[in-house]
């Protein structure tokens, strides 16, 4: 008798083994198919993203070569302006001092031709007089170009600061 009873109760194990796999294997496979739907969204969705990551990427680049070509831009103007500016300077100094070499020769002529020691002494107070006024003059005249050429030259890189600057708080926002 005991073996009948064993095998009875081996039965309903088996049935339980049987049914305890059979769900095992049905868990499995939803796992398995869940698992791999979630993987393929998450894959479609990673490449979306790298996808709009490459786009915006590529738009900051463009963003960024042609804020660089601007202030290569304003820079090259700058300078364009200051070379100009001190060839007129570079002009004007010449000027200056060719014509104190003049002013310097004629009173050397003036003073070898001096008939007394007070018309000497005139005539290099006369000369120092102008010599001072044309040296006044002249600096002043300088001075005001390199003011006038600071300013110019400041301009395209204002502008193109106050731009960048624009163009930052855009992208920031």
């Amino acid at each position: 008798m005991t073996t009948k009873k064993t095998t009875q109760t081996e039965m309903p194990v088996d049935a339980a083994v049987a049914a305890g796999k059979e769900t095992f294997e049905k868990m499995t496979k939803v796992g398995q198919e869940t698992a791999e739907k979630n993987m393929e969204q998450a894959t479609k969705m990673a490449k979306e993203n790298a996808e709009k990551a490459s786009e915006a990427v590529l738009k900051g680049y463009d963003q960024f070569t042609t804020l660089a070509q601007g202030n290569y831009d304003a820079l090259n103007a700058s300078f364009g302006i200051v070379t100009k500016s001190v060839e007129g300077m570079t002009k004007a100094w010449f000027a200056y001092t060719q014509s104190t070499t003049d002013a310097g020769l004629a009173f050397s002529k003036k003073v070898m031709g001096a008939k007394s020691l007070n018309e000497v002494v005139d005539l290099q107070n006369d000369f120092a007089k102008r010599s001072l006024d044309t040296f006044v003059a002249e600096s002043t005249k300088i001075s005001e170009l390199s003011v006038k050429t600071a300013n110019e030259a400041i301009e395209p890189i204002k502008a193109r600061i106050d731009q960048t600057v624009e163009t930052l708080v855009k992208v920031a926002a």
